[in-house]
């Protein structure tokens, strides 16, 4: 398979469980907003997990595709990100023992992701 062609599997797959998980996710936030809380409220509140194994499964799909070349690059890129994530996470692991509010682990993943991001843009750009 041709890498466009692959790229273009892989962002058909991933954008049709983004749709899932967006429609998963308003429709159950707004049904439960005024549900009591229950088991019943707890599951769906979870349900939006299964769109994101959707994405999961588009993700490690793509990455088996790629060649053995792509695949180093990308995983370098995920290696480095991770050591950014991790040194956030330790440092302001250190600030929360002096006074600092928890954060979420939304802001973990978001740093995570956003640090691939940066990640691999400054490296093709450095490769140019």
């Amino acid at each position: 398979m041709r890498e466009k062609e692959m790229k273009s599997l892989y962002f058909r797959e991933l954008f049709a469980a983004i749709g899932v998980y967006l429609l998963v996710l308003f429709s159950v936030t707004a049904w439960i907003k005024d549900m009591p809380d229950s088991a019943t409220k707890t599951a769906l509140a979870l349900s939006p997990a299964l769109p994101v194994a959707l994405m999961f499964w588009a993700i490690v799909r793509h990455v088996a595709r790629m060649d053995a070349y792509l695949r180093g690059w990308l995983m370098e890129n995920i290696a480095v990100a991770g050591g950014i994530t991790a040194m956030f996470s330790v440092t302001y692991g250190f600030l929360e023992g002096v006074g600092y509010p928890r954060i979420s682990m939304w802001v973990v993943w978001s740093i995570f992701m956003g640090g691939t991001g940066v990640v691999t843009c400054v490296r093709k750009w450095m490769e140019k």
